[in-house]
């Protein structure tokens, strides 16, 4: 019963349509062209989203570049500034450490005489070089400066200098006091001139003035001013490169603490990224794929792509809907008078309750000499005069279908010999109505053969019954019903 349901369904929906003047086609786009539907989200695009993402990621990494660069540089300036902080240490050091050796031989030699203590002061001066090399590391960490640690290094380099020369007189005197071979006198000693005074002297009181250039009062007030003045220098070169190192180490934090925060938001744009991928694109089309799997219709979801797809999808699924329908419509029904055709007949035959039904075979009468004499138009138009007159007078539940050029069944449901008569005044006045149509059509009459279900004495099958019925019609002159 199933089918039949949905044929006679399908044949009241387009008896309503037709009644309308709307074709299954036209009211559906209607409904699609209806204003008052709900209007769609603006969605978002995945083009302007992907280029809006794009801009902001190369934003956000350019800007970490820059950080990058700046947590190096800030780098490079610590490091530069702890290494003249070192150096400034080590340069000290070396520079005190330098000179009390240098003082420690100069002192020794003139005290003993001992050549071997000559030798290892030009060693220091000439090959270690600490002092010297203390000091040039000195200038160099105050080239271009005009500070005060420039001045006080001026000042020690101008009294070493003058201290150099109270020691080199010193050993002077003593190699003058003393017997020493000229190769193991240095150049520079040698090249010294004795003042005339100092070369009247005898060779202790050389040795006696050579210990007081050493050991005096002035000498040592030169080594003082000198550590003095190389300290000044020292210190103001440790606070400087200590400042140095600590704006750095400030500017550090800062750069460091800036490129955690670019970190955290260019993981935050690759999160934003994800989520909008899946919300707009991940989500939406497994649903549309899960959705189109079934032939069902996908609400427009998701990114402005997807649901471009989506409504095209929906179009290209309610036309396909449509024209089965249509197929569907025009496969079970008769094209020129819309009755169920003889296919549609034989299917529903098969599944209705035989027990309770009647069975009415139509021909018209003699309508072969009507196209003959009318022509096919007004026999086709005599065609559908018929149908529609058997459709009104039968009920809402009966079929009445279209087997072939003129003939045409009545299938009755839920119906008994009861309703014998019914059934023959029904036909009669169906005659009548042919018969004396009102407009330009030529009258016709119809022969009717009728079977229940419930007769009695049945000579074959319903149908048999109702085709013996129909040829007892037409023997008996046509126009008329028999009732079996």
């Amino acid at each position: 019963m199933g089918q039949d349901q949905k044929i006679k369904q399908q044949s009241m929906d387009n008896k309503n349509d037709s009644e309308s003047g709307e074709s299954p086609q036209q009211s559906t786009s209607v409904k699609e062209a209806d204003p008052g539907r709900k209007k769609e989200k603006h969605a978002l695009q995945l083009r302007t989203t992907s280029y809006f993402f794009v801009v902001i990621a190369l934003l956000a990494a350019i800007a970490l570049f820059a950080s990058d660069i700046s947590v190096t540089r800030g780098y490079q300036r610590m490091e530069k500034a702890s290494n003249r902080y070192i150096i400034a240490q080590l340069a000290a050091s070396d520079m005190e450490s330098g000179s009390d050796y240098l003082t420690d031989r100069v002192r020794c030699f003139v005290v003993t005489g001992d050549i071997a203590y000559l030798k290892d002061f030009f060693e220091e001066i000439e090959v270690t070089k600490r002092r010297d090399k203390a000091l040039s590391d000195l200038e160099e960490l105050l080239e271009g400066s005009d500070s005060n640690a420039y001045n006080s290094l001026a000042a020690a380099l101008k009294l070493s200098n003058e201290l150099v020369e109270r020691e080199h007189l010193a050993m002077r005197l003593i190699i003058e006091a003393g017997d020493y071979l000229p190769e193991d006198i240095p150049e520079v000693i040698s090249e010294i001139s004795l003042s005339e005074e100092d070369s009247k002297l005898s060779a202790a009181e050389m040795r006696e003035k050579a210990q007081t250039l050493v050991f005096d009062s002035t000498y040592m007030h030169y080594k003082d001013r000198i550590r003095e003045n190389v300290s000044l220098c020292t210190q103001e070169l440790i606070r400087t490169s200590s400042l140095e190192l600590k704006h750095a180490s400030s500017q550090m934090d800062l750069y460091v603490n800036i490129q955690t925060v670019l970190t955290i938001v260019f993981l935050l744009i690759v999160l934003l990224i994800v989520i909008f991928i899946n919300a707009q694109v991940r989500v939406p089309l497994t649903r549309m794929v899960e959705l189109m799997q079934g032939q069902k219709e996908v609400p427009p979801t998701g990114a402005e792509e997807l649901q471009f797809v989506t409504r095209t999808y929906n179009t290209i699924l309610n036309e396909n809907r449509i024209v089965n329908e249509r197929l569907s419509h025009e496969a079970s029904h008769d094209r020129l008078t819309g009755l169920l055709n003889r296919g549609a007949y034989e299917m529903m035959l098969q599944s209705m309750d035989k027990d309770h039904m009647a069975l009415i075979l139509v021909d018209v009468d003699y309508f072969k000499s009507v196209n003959d004499t009318y022509g096919h138009d007004v026999g086709d138009k005599v065609l559908k005069r018929v149908a529609a007159v058997l459709k009104q007078s039968f009920r809402s539940v009966d079929l009445v279908c279209r087997i072939g050029g003129d003939e045409f069944v009545v299938v009755m449901t839920r119906a008994n010999s009861t309703m014998r008569s019914l059934v023959f005044q029904k036909i009669q006045s169906i005659n009548e109505t042919l018969q004396h149509p009102k407009d330009e059509l030529p009258p016709v009459s119809l022969s009717v053969g009728v079977a229940f279900a419930d007769r009695e004495n049945p000579n074959g099958d319903i149908f048999k019954d109702a085709d013996t019925a129909l040829y007892r019609v037409k023997q008996a002159g046509r126009c008329g019903c028999e009732i079996y």
